[in-house]
Order: structure tokens, then sequence, then C-alpha cells
């Protein structure tokens, strides 16, 4: 009787770890050591030495690769937010490789009531109003957005190769609705502390 051996579980789709374009470029050079250093960048492990076909490397990445994530939430967080508004992260990631893929994230800007509270009420002091709450907590997350939401970045452009070596990015952005930040700083306000809310009115 001949003996089996069972094939490892898929534990996902080679398109669920690498976008379109990159899946093109191994099938084009699986053998090419520039290529086989993307797939380490990407997925933080090598392929062994005997994946040297597109085949052996597509079942490679499905029996030992998860797929990328799409957003994700910072562990933790305050413990009593005050409000949280939707900011939109994008940017360029580049490389020696002379490549570069447009990546963006969607994220909650928590903010814990008592620096909410802090600022509504250093702009009562100077006698101003509800708009420049609002101006104060714009710049506050244009400020500091990156550095307390880590985002994960998902690509979302096409990727072009020669020469890789390492990563760096640019063109940081962040974008999100001041009329949305207006319209929750107005909703707690209005259910937590009415008396501010009626001085900055």
């Amino acid at each position: 009787m001949n003996a089996t051996t069972e094939s490892p579980a898929n534990r996902c789709k080679i398109d669920e770890v690498f976008a379109g374009p990159f899946i093109e470029l191994i099938g084009l050079a699986p053998r090419n050591p520039v290529v086989r250093g993307l797939i380490l960048h990407q997925t933080g492990k090598l392929p062994g030495p005997e994946r040297l076909t597109f085949e052996s490397i597509k079942e490679w990445v499905e029996t030992t690769c998860i797929p990328r994530a799409i957003g994700g939430a910072k562990a933790g967080g305050p413990a009593s937010p005050g409000f949280a508004v939707s900011v939109e992260f994008s940017d360029t990631e580049y490389g020696r490789a002379n490549y570069s893929v447009a990546r963006s994230a969607t994220e909650e800007f928590k903010l814990d009531t008592e620096e909410l509270l802090r600022i509504v009420r250093e702009v009562i002091d100077d006698g101003e109003q509800l708009d420049q709450v609002v101006d104060k907590l714009a710049e506050l997350i244009d400020d500091v957005a990156w550095d307390r939401c880590e985002p994960s970045l998902d690509d979302t452009g096409d990727y072009e190769y020669d020469n890789h070596d390492s990563s760096d990015t640019d063109n940081s952005a962040v974008e999100f609705s001041r009329t949305q930040v207006r319209e929750r700083l107005v909703i707690f306000l209005r259910t937590r502390h009415p008396d501010l809310l009626e001085e900055l009115t």
C-alpha cells in the first residue's frame, strides 16, 4: 500500500497577501533575488530555496502566510473618550528599488474627556466661541493623528520595481471632516456639559 502525505491546509489566497501587479511579477521572475527579497519585505518570511516556480511559491504563500490587515485599531486608548472622528491616512512608500505605491487607511481619532474639556475651557477663557474650539481640534488632529492612531496602511496603487533595498515614506497626509468634528463636539457638550455649550454659543 502506498503511503500518502496530507497537504497542509491553506490559510489564505495569494491575492489576499499580495497586490495583483506583484503576483504577476512573481509569475514572470519567481527566481529573481529582487522579487524574493520583496516577498520577504512584505511577509517577513522567505520561501525556501526549493520554491523556484510560481506554483510552488503560491502554495507556500497560501499555506504559511496570513491575509494583509485592512484598517486596524491601536490597542488600548483613552479610558474615557470625549468623542471620536474618522480620519483617513495616506502616504507613498518609497524604496531604493525605485518602487512606489499609494497607501491609505481610515481609523478613528479619539480624544479623552479631560483633554477635550481643557481645550473647551481655554477657548471660553479667551472669550472665543464654538468655531475656535473646532479650529483647535482640527489643528490638534493635523499635528498628532499619525502618532496617536498608528494606522495599518493598505496598498491602493500599483508597484513598480527595480533594485530593491530598503523603504521609506513621504507625502504623509491626513484628511477628516471639520463638519464631523463640530457635530461630535456639539453632541458631547450638549449631552455632558450643556453649560459649556451655552457659554460657547
